[in-house]
């Protein structure tokens, strides 16, 4: 009986030391450091817009009332080390079906990795946003009451690469080659052949792009350039310029957008005139001219209070086409409202806004009628740090 009590005696004092000598409690400190890291490598956001509206509309002389959800995307980002990053967006309020080029759902925003070669080297490839110029084109969705006709028309999530430069602190360069659609051109416009248009075999959008901050961040630009193969020797050039005074508590951004598309690509002078094109036999406008026009100005009295108003002047034309041409189409876009943000660490802003557009057309067509429409909307935006 003693040599099994001294045995047990032994082992436990063996198994004591060791217990000490290789401690199997993790440090306070080192916990904190791998939460940290995870944290860095995993952040789950729900970017939420939501409002009660009141919308009327000239051209149906009705008042509509109730609540809509605008925005639902979920985001989820990080740092996989201090070299590869990635970031994944996509709406859950859009359709999942996979597009016949890129074969990603329109529903899915963003998907790409990145790597930092070194402070001034970095390359993104997967899909993501063009790196088209413009404040209103730069700010999140969420963000957004209501978009420029130009920019609510973009389609511009593709898959590609984006090699960015960072010249100095304040001045950054970016070189993106993407997809020019996300499906192929028959399943846009249908068959063109009848117009003598013949898909390209390289559809691939070239943007530049420079995003430069001046006078301790006082002055901001993003500009951009870039040309998109729509078809066999058809083009859109494009160019999106937008400023930005950034002071303390007023901030005035003023944007210029132009495309001028050998194919309507944006789409919306097509729309206006598809009585035209069903009496010519023809599918697509040719030969288009955009031009879009942003002020946008915001004032915070207090921390917690953002008042905004904005305005937009936007012109359509289709060269050489009777009737179309010299602007055949003008709209006109008025907004403002108030946003109160009532955590100091929380995105969440509950607001009441105003939002107003009109739309003028040439008289000499008689099939387009001047309208406008005007929403009051009482609501809330949250991007949610779900993790």
């Amino acid at each position: 009986m003693k040599k099994y009590i001294m045995a047990l005696a032994t082992c436990t004092l063996s198994l004591g030391m060791y217990a000490q000598q290789n401690p199997t409690t993790i440090p306070a400190e080192e916990k904190i450091n791998n939460l940290e890291k995870k944290n860095e490598q995993l952040n789950i956001f729900f970017n939420f817009q939501s409002s009660f509206d009141v919308i009327s509309n000239s051209l149906t002389d009705q008042t509509e009332v109730g609540f809509k959800a605008r925005q639902l995307r979920l985001e989820i980002k990080g740092d996989l080390t201090d070299k590869i990053f990635y970031r994944f967006r996509h709406r859950l309020n859009k359709a999942t079906n996979a597009q016949s080029l890129d074969n990603l759902a329109k529903a899915t925003d963003i998907m790409y990795a990145g790597y930092k070669f070194n402070d001034q080297f970095t390359i993104v490839a997967g899909k993501q946003s063009q790196a088209w110029g413009s404040f209103e084109f730069d700010i999140n969705p969420m963000n957004i009451y209501e978009y420029s006709d130009f920019i609510e028309n973009m389609d511009n999530f593709m898959l590609g690469a984006n090699f960015i430069y960072q010249a100095t602190p304040t001045q950054e360069l970016q070189l993106q080659i993407t997809d020019t659609r996300n499906s192929k051109m028959e399943d846009i416009y249908g068959d063109l052949s009848s117009q003598g248009i013949e898909a390209s075999a390289s559809p691939l959008t070239y943007i530049l792009n420079w995003n430069g901050s001046f006078l301790n961040n006082q002055f901001q630009t993003r500009w951009a350039y870039g040309i998109q193969t729509q078809a066999k020797d058809k083009y859109s050039n494009m160019i999106t310029i937008g400023n930005k005074l950034n002071l303390k508590q007023f901030q005035l951004a003023f944007d210029y957008l132009r495309a001028d598309e050998d194919i309507d690509r944006l789409g919306y002078a097509t729309m206006d005139g598809a009585d035209y094109l069903a009496a010519h036999g023809l599918t697509v406008f040719e030969d288009v001219t955009y031009n879009t026009f942003i002020l946008k100005g915001e004032y915070q009295p207090t921390p917690k209070w953002n008042i905004f108003a904005k305005g937009t002047y936007e012109t359509t034309s289709v060269n050489d086409v009777a009737n179309y041409d010299d602007n055949f189409r003008k709209a006109y876009g008025y907004s403002g409202g108030v946003e109160y943000l009532p955590f100091d660490h929380q995105d969440l802003r509950l607001f009441l806004a105003y939002i107003g557009r009109k739309y003028e057309f040439n008289k000499a067509l008689p099939t387009l009628t001047d309208y406008n429409t005007n929403r009051v909307s009482l609501g809330m935006m949250y991007r949610i740090k779900a993790f």
